[in-house]
């Protein structure tokens, strides 16, 4: 009886599902190579057809980038027949490489639908200054950011931030100041106007001597300007390289284990400071180095027992959180870094609520 139950409840299933509405692409994604920047809209065009028995009605069309558009016929697509569906955007608002997913919802058999566009956007010849966004005393930038991104410690990477100038005159383009650690050069030297120059950036993460995300500042000079308002953040994340070490190196390496990751200091009033104390343990057979502890507020002072913990030792890291001018609830967080290889970068947690007192 069960068996008979079970094949009328799959025939059942299968029948309904044979009577849907089911939606097929002719293609999901879309790649557009060396688009010009514009201000004018670009349209891409997906076309999709219902190939099952039942309409379909698309409900919304959701695109990740928020300055894309969808249009679609709203009525229901019969069976056998095609549609398009049709994202906009401004080229000009795109970043140089894109990839966005655009999620198409509907009554059909296959609800859930995910497209994709993506490529790469280039200068405008017809319109140049359209990408250059961060205007600097009338030299426009592409970015007032250099992200570096990952680099391994010890080496060095170059980068390259291109501007325009379109000022009326020659511009002379150069530096005011730049940290010890980093290399700045200029091409050319004197840009004409409407002309395009490029600045090559040389970061030396030996010199700088640290671990994990930074963030460093350029300060631009033009022509005999001696303002310090013409200023370029350059951001990295400094890592160690563990690809090298051996399956024996890694089975004799430190292994970092805290005690608990997250602690809660209950109610304080303000003013009032609260010590957090968290167990590090080297659990690995090899000398565990803390190589950088960091808070993410200066209301909040880290303090260490030891730098260098030997195999089977422990060391206790405090964080003392101050509550001067802080009110209600407080969340803060401490990076260390250390040497080991497995996890070498752990997010401790500190919170609580502060009270203030009525007068």
């Amino acid at each position: 009886m069960k068996t008979i139950l079970l094949f009328f409840l799959l025939g059942f299933a299968g029948s309904i599902m044979a009577q849907s509405g089911i939606l097929t692409f002719e293609n999901k994604e879309i790649h557009l190579s060396n688009l010009k920047a514009d201000d004018t809209q670009t349209t891409v065009t997906f076309t999709v057809k219902n190939t099952g028995t039942k309409p379909v009605i698309i409900s919304r069309i959701l695109p990740s980038f928020p300055r894309m558009s969808a249009d679609w016929n709203k009525s229901p697509i019969l069976p056998n027949q095609s549609e398009e569906i049709r994202i906009s955007f401004l080229p000009m608002d795109m970043p140089e490489n894109f990839n966005y997913s655009i999620t198409v919802l509907s009554n059909a058999q296959n609800s859930r639908e995910q497209l994709q566009v993506n490529g790469n956007i280039i200068d405008n010849p017809k319109k140049p200054t359209l990408r250059y966004k961060t205007d600097l005393s009338g030299v426009k930038f592409k970015d007032n950011n250099i992200n570096l991104g990952k680099i391994f410690i010890g080496l060095t990477k170059m980068d390259t931030l291109y501007f325009y100038n379109t000022r009326e005159k020659a511009v002379a383009v150069s530096t005011r100041y730049t940290p010890s650690y980093i290399k700045v050069e200029v091409f050319p030297k004197l840009i004409d106007p409407n002309q395009k120059g490029m600045l090559v950036l040389t970061y030396d993460t030996k010199a700088k001597n640290d671990y994990g995300y930074t963030f460093d500042s350029v300060i631009l000079k033009f022509d005999e300007d001696n303002s310090y308002t013409n200023r370029l953040t350059v951001t990295a994340n400094i890592v160690e390289d563990f690809s090298k070490l051996s399956q024996k190196d890694l089975e004799n390496a430190p292994v970092a284990h805290f005690d608990k990751n997250t602690i809660e200091f209950g109610e304080i009033n303000q003013g009032e400071k609260v010590d957090c104390d968290f167990t590090l343990e080297n659990q690995g057979k090899s000398a565990l180095i803390i190589r950088k502890t960091k808070a993410s507020c200066g209301c909040t002072a880290i303090t260490l027992g030891e730098n260098t913990i030997a195999p089977g030792q422990k060391t206790v890291i405090r964080a003392t959180f101050n509550s001067s001018g802080k009110s209600g609830r407080q969340y803060k967080s401490i990076t260390v870094i250390t040497n080991d290889p497995k996890n070498p970068e752990t997010n401790l947690t500190i919170s609580g609520n502060v009270i203030v007192k009525k007068q």
